[in-house]
């Protein structure tokens, strides 16, 4: 038992030293809604910090309209995740939300060593270390994507526990203003359903280099489908 658990220890040291992004990377998204830009995007590993003790990559979403989508469907998103330094999962997850006349702010901490995943109004029991959506663009550039396979998660964002499973399902060539890329596609899915409420479907292009950068996100909509699309990585 002594030796399995050494070798776990020396592989997560080694995912941790030679992940293929550091602090200071910021990805930057244009943002269409079928096909019409609306606004921009981008994700930003800012820091290191320690959480419960613990070190963990800063990282911060943020998202906005622009133009004519700006005036008639002002969206304001602000996303910030501290996912554990050496296996990425999620320590503490904080939304500000502000989308139209909808406004929402959450913070999640989840307390691994008690099980619990804190809201400032309740509490629930895990059985499991969370991944949520953001966190785990940055988790699939570190593990070996293959072909069919199922790999099964579970995440929690202040609402309900959520179980899903995820699947490379093939290789595409992405055109983006950084160039032409090959890309791994993955798509989450629910149960053999459609991950989101409103019928939505997801998609991520990871490139198919060292880098493993998610040049692509889509969400298909009832009414539409939103694209990210990678224009500038710094």
């Amino acid at each position: 038992m002594k030796i399995i658990n050494t070798i776990i220890l020396l592989f997560s040291l080694t995912m941790a030293e030679d992940v293929p992004f550091k602090v200071g990377e910021s990805l930057k998204y244009s943002a269409e809604f079928n096909m019409v830009p609306v606004g921009v995007a981008e994700l930003n590993v800012t820091a290191i910090e320690s959480i419960n003790n613990i070190e963990a990559y800063h990282v911060y979403f943020s998202a906005r309209t622009r133009g004519l989508a700006d005036q008639l469907f002002k969206i304001r998103d602000r996303i910030d995740i501290w996912m554990d330094k050496s296996e990425l999962f999620t320590h503490r997850l904080k939304k500000d939300i502000n989308e139209g006349s909808y406004h929402k702010k959450i913070d999640v901490k989840f307390d691994y060593d008690q099980s619990i995943a804190k809201t400032e109004t309740k509490e629930v029991e895990i059985d499991f270390k969370a991944r949520d959506s953001f966190s785990m663009f940055y988790y699939l550039r570190t593990i070996p994507l293959i072909e069919n396979k199922v790999m099964s998660f579970s995440s929690y964002e202040g609402r309900r526990i959520v179980h899903y499973n995820m699947q490379m399902t093939g290789k595409e060539t992405v055109r983006t203003p950084l160039g032409t890329m090959l890309c791994k596609v993955v798509r989450p899915f629910r149960e053999g359903k459609n991950l989101f409420k409103n019928q939505g479907d997801m998609q991520i292009w990871i490139s198919d280099d060292e880098r493993r950068l998610p040049v692509k996100i889509q969400i298909k909509m009832k009414f539409g489908s939103m694209t990210l699309l990678l224009k500038k990585v710094s």
